[in-house]
């Protein structure tokens, strides 16, 4: 268990115990979530490779009881992060542990839809990255944050155990459907979980994210 100098739990641990104990996560131990959270980090960073030092902005769909949006925002200082929540009492909940984990200097919560940041100027194509942890099937992923990158930028989603063999990434996220968000899959990657990494390779066009709901009820693919 991670511990502070002093000997005493890590902060984000509490954090996690509270989010667990209001009902934003699963129950039992929180320590796994919080290493399926850094597993996004080791994601990331490796779409990050050779790209020099740079400061990131990212963003996190769905981030409920703050994961992994409040881990990658401890892990990875030279980012600054935005929480996207539409549920109130969710979203309330990740300001008040932003504020006790000292990350309000460059951690935002967003209490909107997803699809509704997508089509506002100010967030769309503005991300370096996005992370995705249980928001939705993959088309809805897709389609929610293709609209929020930016050219080049890259999508870390989790998967479930046993899905990353070129066979079930096909099927998941078929070619030609990401294409016509802008998206390719760029591979996969395990750190303990396993995790889909996806590349913006154009901006995504302007008829996406389609109407708050559509996604979900009519996937793309």
């Amino acid at each position: 268990m991670p511990r502070t100098d002093e000997g005493e739990r890590s902060p984000i641990l509490d954090v996690l115990v509270e989010a667990r104990d209001l009902g934003f996560l699963g129950p039992g131990p929180v320590e796994p979530h919080l290493t399926h959270a850094e597993g996004f980090v080791a994601a990331g960073r490796h779409l990050e490779e050779g790209r020099g030092t740079r400061r990131l902005h990212l963003a996190d769909l769905g981030s409920g009881g703050g994961l992994p949006g409040l881990v990658v925002a401890e892990r990875w200082p030279d980012a600054d992060v935005v929480l996207i929540e539409a549920n109130g009492r969710r979203a309330a909940f990740l300001r008040s542990a932003t504020d006790r984990l000292g990350l309000a200097d460059r951690v935002t919560v967003v209490e909107r839809r997803a699809e509704a940041c997508g089509r506002d100027p100010l967030m769309r194509s503005a991300f370096d990255g996005v992370v995705a942890r249980s928001f939705g099937r993959p088309a809805v992923v897709a389609e929610c944050a293709a609209p929020l990158l930016k050219v080049r930028g890259w999508l870390v989603v989790s998967e479930p155990p046993g899905h990353l063999s070129a066979e079930r990434g096909c099927e998941r996220w078929p070619a030609e459907s990401l294409t016509e968000l802008g998206l390719e899959s760029v591979g996969a990657f395990r750190a303990g979980s396993e995790y889909r990494m996806l590349r913006q390779r154009r901006l995504c066009p302007e008829r996406y994210p389609r109407r708050d709901g559509v996604p979900a009820k009519r996937p793309l693919f």
